[in-house]
């Protein structure tokens, strides 16, 4: 669980059966200025003094091992998010960012980027303890509390809100934030479905329409075929053929035009539009579901067409021009 201070002065370290809370997990959230880039917003500068991924940050490029970041953080470098390196053209060649401190402006390396989501303008990630060498900042933005094992979350958060009632601070479990943040995304991912819902019936009213306006055009044929022998359950089985075909033929070509639009999404349009990019991942259950979508579509849909055939009157159908 974490406990926001919103820029105000830490508390003293607080007892409790349940918990430790200490300054040891803490970090603090600033924006700085960086004087090589006048015309970009302010750095997001956050300073940690520990590492909350527990070494399974994804790194865009990393130069040093994985298990040595924290270390070179601890020895005065920094790194930064994906976007502020894609806004600020950071690479492995041009890896150094210019900040200015309460020291003077003071040129750090960065050793790495890291992948992050959370703000289209990026973040300096660094350490708690350089961060304190170069600012006069005696605050901290947020701690954290670790609830020992066996103990109940909800009664000790109810601890720590009671502790911290009257004041700002405001304390929140990670697991309803995680809760919380997973209800919003699939919020948001509700019109993706809708969107596949409608793509589905789009092909079913497009497949529909282009049988029955082939049947349409057919007639004539079709009564051929009937007067020369064709039972109407062949000339059904017929149609349902045609339809498979179409929806096969429909699935083969979705599945790399899919595939290209995907890339074209993640490398290109999120990159210039947000400055990051989502790490690619090819499930082959989501391609057989896509190519079973528009093969069942396409078959939904030449029911009612090979139904209607199964009822011609093959007189008429010879008379139609």
């Amino acid at each position: 669980m974490a406990i926001d201070t919103r820029s105000t002065a830490p508390p003293e370290p607080v007892a409790y059966d349940a918990f430790r809370l200490n300054r040891n997990w803490g970090e603090r959230a600033v924006t700085v200025v960086a004087p090589d880039f006048p015309d970009l917003p302010p750095v997001n500068l956050t300073a940690a003094t520990g590492e909350v991924a527990d070494g399974e940050r994804d790194f865009a490029w990393l130069r040093v091992p994985n298990e040595d970041v924290w270390t070179a953080l601890e020895d005065g470098k920094v790194i930064v998010s994906e976007p502020f390196a894609f806004r600020r053209g950071i690479t492995e060649a041009q890896n150094t960012i210019t900040l200015l401190t309460d020291r003077g402006e003071v040129p750090f390396e960065i050793v790495g980027v890291y992948y992050d989501y959370a703000t289209d303008q990026g973040t300096v990630f660094m350490a708690d303890e350089v961060y304190r060498q170069y600012y006069d900042d005696p605050y901290v933005s947020s701690l954290a509390a670790f609830v020992a094992p066996g103990d109940d979350a909800n009664r000790v958060l109810a601890d720590i809100r009671a502790a911290l009632e009257g004041t700002t601070l405001v304390a929140q479990s990670n697991v309803s934030l995680r809760a919380g943040v997973f209800t919003i995304f699939e919020r948001a991912f509700t019109i993706t479905y809708a969107l596949q819902l409608l793509a589905a019936l789009v092909a079913f009213i497009g497949i529909l329409s282009a049988l029955m306006a082939l049947q349409l055009e057919n007639t004539r044929q079709y009564g051929a075929m009937r007067a020369v022998g064709l039972t109407s359950r062949q000339l059904s089985l017929f149609t349902m053929i045609q339809t498979g075909l179409m929806g096969l033929v429909a699935g083969a070509l979705a599945l790399p035009i899919g595939l290209v639009l995907a890339i074209v999404l993640i490398y290109v349009i999120n990159v210039r539009s947000f400055g990051w990019t989502m790490q690619l991942v090819l499930q082959p259950q989501e391609f057989v579901l896509a190519f079973a979508v528009a093969v069942l579509s396409a078959l939904a849909a030449g029911i009612y067409p090979a139904r209607r055939l199964s009822q011609l009157v093959t007189v008429q159908a010879l008379r139609s021009e």
